[in-house]
């Protein structure tokens, strides 16, 4: 009797043998009820709750063309892990242009003039400035659990950009001079944090 391996679709999940017993019908609706409903913690952190961005890697580098260097890595976008072996191949920024380089999980790697992407769950790489010919410039994105420094000239209401591509879940102020540093309202949004500071000096902001 012939023998088939099935790999369900959500989990991966291997279907037993067929052809061993006479409870292949079983079998079958066993498997497909945990691959319907089995949940890893990637699925509640990177996809119920809406995280998404690298986790390490990809790191961008300046280029004598309008393609910058780029890494291996590791990614979620929308709520699936994306870790090539070799360093994936991207298309070039817009020349004379400050860009966003953003990977999508369907489309692939592409460019947004904003800090925020194109499509809900498409993770930030980092941003790129390019002159006619080169880029010039990179700024790497914030990772998924990532430090900001904070560094306020003066009293009062700073703004900084936090590179994560999305809204934050969630920022904590880590103090790291004699100062107080606290939110605006609203305290973020999907491209800054606005926060104010009640003197001159440095602090983190813990961010994810």
């Amino acid at each position: 009797m012939a023998v088939t391996r099935t790999v369900l679709p959500r989990k991966g999940l291997i279907q037993s043998q067929h052809g061993l017993t006479g409870y292949e019908a079983d079998q079958d609706a066993n498997a497909l009820l945990l691959d319907s409903n089995v949940a890893f913690i990637s699925d509640l952190m990177f996809n119920d709750l809406g995280i998404n961005g690298a986790v390490s890697g990809f790191a961008l580098s300046a280029a004598a063309t309008l393609t910058p260097g780029l890494t291996t890595g590791v990614l979620y976008a929308q709520g699936h892990r994306y870790a090539p072996a070799s360093p994936p191949a991207i298309p070039a920024a817009p020349a004379s242009a400050t860009s966003y380089l953003f990977y999508n999980l369907s489309s692939g790697f592409y460019w947004q003039a904003s800090a925020v992407g194109a499509t809900i769950g498409d993770a930030l790489i980092g941003q790129v400035v390019t002159s006619a010919t080169t880029v010039t410039a990179v700024t790497q994105a914030t990772k998924i659990m990532g430090q900001i420094a904070l560094a306020p000239g003066s009293a009062g209401n700073f703004t900084v950009q936090h590179f994560l591509g999305r809204a934050p879940l969630g920022v904590v102020i880590q103090l790291t001079s004699n100062i107080a540093v606290w939110f605006q309202i609203p305290g973020y949004d999907a491209t800054n944090l606005y926060l104010s500071a009640s003197a001159s000096g440095t602090a983190t902001a813990l961010i994810w």
